[in-house]
């Protein structure tokens, strides 16, 4: 029989003893704060999630009815009590265009093909560690895309958004950088949240040397700049002086207890109890550190919660959508 080769079983045994016993810290830290504190969202991030649902659907069915994105967005957001000062409480409009000019079921379908397609790409970069590791890591991020069932699942561009990281992700991980580079860049522009996603695209390009690719990521940001920059204007001719606000801004600190909030929004993991987010999200960090192919969806987790860490307002635990495809 093969052994696995892991980066745990190329290194000195206290080395990984050292591993192991950090990663029981970090779970232990987790499960201190699932079952110690109380709730950090009063409402529940699900019943943020469902009302953003009813709002986002009502945007794109007034968009099938002939009118424009922003016009749509700021009646129905006003209307359903959102604050609409802030451009950040505006989606990007490009799923919502997706979703109106489509026959209703192709988005999903689209979707479900995409996720598909990462999945193989997951199955060919795990191969070569054997047919074990394969397997239980593409069912390891198969049991991630289950949401992808619920056919109300494809009005968030979260979703659109986790399911094409997730895809450039593996086809890195297969050696395809240029399909990987455009994924990613069609994840930023569906929604800013992948933003921290190409910022470890960059520096890995960076780090690796890789000039034509990491000038193939300026030139998206740069792009990506400009549409955000147009967005933001289409959002200023929306808004008048009567129109609602948050008092409280995007900078929350909302701490490990945030984080357990949007990792908890995982596929199949939604259904479980927070302590359980607690002790697999320390596990999946472990093994994606001991795969050889791991290291790209490593320092993406980690940037999401090093973001979830600071930004993020109670209620915004749904943006793990974006991130659990890794």
């Amino acid at each position: 029989m093969t052994a696995i080769r892991t980066r745990m079983s190329e290194m000195p045994r206290w080395a990984g003893w050292m591993a192991l016993g950090l990663t029981g810290l970090l779970m232990a830290v987790l499960l201190v704060v699932a079952l110690g504190q109380p709730p950090v969202v009063a409402t529940g991030p699900e019943v943020a999630a469902a009302g953003d649902l009813v709002s986002y659907q009502r945007i794109v069915e007034r968009m099938r009815g002939g009118e424009g994105y922003y016009a749509a967005a700021h009646e129905v957001l006003v209307a359903d009590g959102y604050g609409v000062t802030s451009v950040f409480n505006w989606r990007l409009p490009g799923w919502a265009t997706i979703l109106s000019s489509l026959p209703e079921g192709w988005p999903q379908g689209g979707l479900a093909a995409l996720a598909l397609g990462g999945l193989l790409l997951v199955f060919g970069m795990l191969r070569a560690d054997g047919p074990a590791v394969a397997g239980i890591g593409t069912l390891a991020v198969a049991l991630s895309l289950a949401g992808l069932a619920a056919p109300e699942s494809v009005v968030f561009s979260e979703v659109a958004a986790g399911t094409l990281i997730l895809v450039s992700v593996a086809a890195y991980g297969n050696g395809w950088r240029w399909a990987g580079l455009l994924a990613g860049l069609a994840a930023l522009f569906l929604r800013e949240l992948a933003a921290p996603y190409l910022v470890v695209a960059l520096l890995l390009a960076l780090r690796e040397r890789r000039w034509r690719e990491v000038a193939g990521w300026l030139a998206g940001l740069v792009l990506f700049a400009g549409y955000f920059g147009w967005h933001w204007w289409m959002v200023s001719q929306q808004l008048g002086p009567d129109d609602p606000g948050y008092a409280e801004g995007w900078v929350q600190f909302g701490g490990l207890g945030f984080v357990l909030a949007t990792a908890g929004f995982n596929g199949l993991v939604s259904l479980a109890p927070e302590w359980l987010t607690a002790l697999l999200l320390p596990l999946a960090l472990l093994g994606l550190w001991a795969s050889a192919k791991g290291g790209r969806a490593l320092w993406t987790v980690l940037s999401f919660v090093t973001l979830f860490l600071v930004v993020g307002k109670p209620f915004n635990a749904y943006w793990g959508r974006s991130t659990r495809r890794c």
